[in-house]
């Protein structure tokens, strides 16, 4: 018998036994109208969106992705101060690679899934051989004309690069949102050099703020962009199939999740949390939830963003 589409996990193949657990929830975040469905699979344990959209559905949700196409490439504070970004982002638990990806100037560096380039055009201006990834077709324009190396992404089960071509590869809040892990994970092995590294942030399912804030999670669930959620008893086994090992793994929840999750509980009826600022993002309660958060945190194994570090083995 044909396993219907519905009730088959889309990261496994499997046939899911029990669906009553589903989570049902709306988009919070962008004010996309709907509901979706996310299911935790009872053989590989990653939570899917099913039934998983369309091509079609997808383009349409990211239409308001982006409330705007302005791309800033300019030298921020923490391009100019290093040491003062990475002391800060200790205490605001920030996951930036510059931070944690160890570069040097005769290495290849791929950034996948770009966006508004922050992180490639400061390795860029450091005199890194970087190259980027895209789909956003006006951030590739807005890169090239900057001098930077951004192809535009024009299927997202390719890497619209050589076999073999980087040492390093990092991908951060992008592999939740690709809809054939397995898949992908092939592709960022084909793009790596044996040896080379590849380092993968997404949210984690296990955190204890997804226990505490429920369906407010949303900087975790983000109905309908984030497609499938991960831990990392999950995410290795992809990793491990495709010929990677784990080098190190690590969490962190930023300051910025924290309260976005927070806005999430304290106004309920409000579905475009992204665009409503509210007394919550006052710079002295930004300071305040760092570091309530850090102190919380010291006694807590599994955060927000899951970052790991994985070797292509030959």
């Amino acid at each position: 018998m044909t396993k219907k589409a519905w009730n088959v996990c889309p990261a496994c193949g499997n046939e899911i036994i029990d669906g009553t657990q589903a989570i049902v929830l709306s988009d919070r975040r962008k004010g996309l109208a709907g509901c979706w469905q996310l299911i935790e699979c009872n053989f590989c344990g990653i939570i899917s969106m099913i039934p998983m959209p369309t091509d079609e559905q997808l383009a349409n949700y990211y239409t308001v992705y982006s409330k705007d196409e302005m791309v800033d490439l300019s030298q921020k504070i923490g391009s100019r101060h290093p040491k003062l970004r990475k002391l800060f982002h200790r205490l605001s638990g920030d996951v930036d690679p510059r931070d944690f990806v160890q570069v040097s100037k005769n290495l290849r560096v791929l950034d996948y899934g770009c966006g508004h380039a922050t992180y490639l055009s400061d390795f860029h201006n450091r005199g890194i051989a970087i190259s980027g990834a895209e789909i956003a077709e006006y951030v590739v324009q807005a890169c090239q004309k900057k001098g930077l190396d951004v192809q535009k992404v024009e299927d997202v089960n390719q890497i619209p690069f050589a076999n073999g071509e980087f040492d390093i590869v990092y991908l951060m809040q992008v592999f939740e949102h690709l809809r054939n892990p397995n898949e992908f994970m092939q592709e960022l092995n084909r793009v790596l050099k044996t040896g080379g590294m590849l380092y993968i942030a997404v949210p984690n399912k296990k955190s204890i703020w997804r226990k505490v804030f429920g369906t407010n999670w949303v900087s975790g669930w983000f109905a309908p962009f984030h497609l499938f959620h991960y831990d990392r008893n999950t995410l290795v086994p992809i990793a491990r199939r495709h010929g990677f090992e784990p080098i190190k793994v690590w969490s962190s929840t930023p300051e910025s999740w924290f309260r976005l999750n927070l806005k999430a509980f304290l106004f309920p009826d409000e579905n475009s949390l992204d665009w409503k600022p509210s007394w919550l993002d006052m710079r002295l309660v930004q300071y305040v939830i760092m570091v309530v958060l850090r102190g919380i945190e010291l006694f807590v194994r599994e955060r927000d963003c899951l970052v790991m570090k994985l070797e292509k083995r030959g």
